[in-house]
């Protein structure tokens, strides 16, 4: 082989390992913008899957503000329940007491029956041995009246006689 075939080959052996290594660049740039598109995919999908999660965080907000007011609204609620419990127990108490007054003014007036009645026995007691008494005296005054008209008949007989 002569110097410039020689030359020729090495040129050649150079070239095709050039073309080896072009097509590896080639195939490597490739496969880079493969993946690189994946990467764009990947990133679009993130993207999109960050977008949902703002949307999501957004849902979660509105539904919390939502909840506070609900919540706000439901302690003013438990506050107003609570106010009304407490006029409640005090109507309770105040009601209480007035049975309990009653309750004393009850017995105070039972205790006054009572005597009455012990009165209105006694009196009744007492009327009815008056009484007793009584018709013993008109029983005795109608026989001392009879005895006494006799008598009297009897002297008007003697007189007249």
């Amino acid at each position: 082989m002569t110097m410039s075939e020689e030359l020729f080959a090495q040129v050649l052996d150079r070239l095709n390992a050039m073309d080896g290594t072009l097509q590896k660049l080639v195939e490597g740039q490739e496969r880079l913008e493969r993946e690189q598109i994946a990467i764009r995919q990947e990133q679009e999908e993130i993207r999109k899957e960050q977008q949902e999660i703002r949307l999501e965080q957004q849902r979660l907000r509105q539904e919390q503000d939502s909840l506070r007011a609900g919540q706000k609204e439901l302690n003013g609620i438990v506050a107003a329940l609570l106010h009304r419990q407490d006029e409640t127990d005090a109507k309770l108490e105040a009601l209480a007491a007035d049975v309990h007054h009653l309750h004393q003014e009850f017995a105070s007036l039972k205790q006054t029956v009572d005597r009455l009645e012990q009165k209105m026995d006694s009196r009744y007691e007492q009327l009815a041995a008056q009484i007793e008494d009584i018709k013993l005296d008109l029983n005795f005054i109608a026989h001392r009246t009879v005895d006494n008209e006799r008598i009297i008949y009897k002297l008007k007989e003697m007189l007249f006689r």
